[in-house]
């Protein structure tokens, strides 16, 4: 008698703890969806679902007559490489609002007298 009831006690044990699993990973594959199919940055979005889904447009200024050499991202930092005819320079923006950080151009530097 004793031991049926180990084996029932057992058996309980096994089946609330595969049931703790089972809803483990139900959770698990839940925020996985959420994650794959929500807005960028998780958070909620106020623009329209056709523009969601087509993605952000931003838009900047370039000098007159200035070419994208290269563009590179970091975080939410785009660097875009530009060269035109007052010289090349780097123009950095958020990518999430389109705002510009930073405009880098060069400089001559002028000769030092020893």
């Amino acid at each position: 008698m004793r031991e049926r009831r180990l084996q029932r006690n057992l058996k309980i044990v096994v089946a609330g703890l595969g049931a703790l699993i089972l809803v483990g990973l139900g959770a698990v594959a839940v925020r996985v969806v959420g994650l794959a199919t929500g807005p960028v940055g998780g958070g909620l979005s106020s623009r329209p679902a056709a523009t969601a889904a087509a993605g952000p447009t931003i838009s900047f200024e370039l000098p007159k007559g200035a070419k994208i050499v290269s563009i590179s991202l970091s975080g939410n930092r785009l660097a875009i490489h530009h060269d035109g005819p007052s010289g090349p320079g780097i123009t950095i923006l958020d990518a999430e609002t389109g705002r510009r950080i930073l405009e880098m151009t060069p400089t001559e530097m002028l000769p030092r007298n020893p």
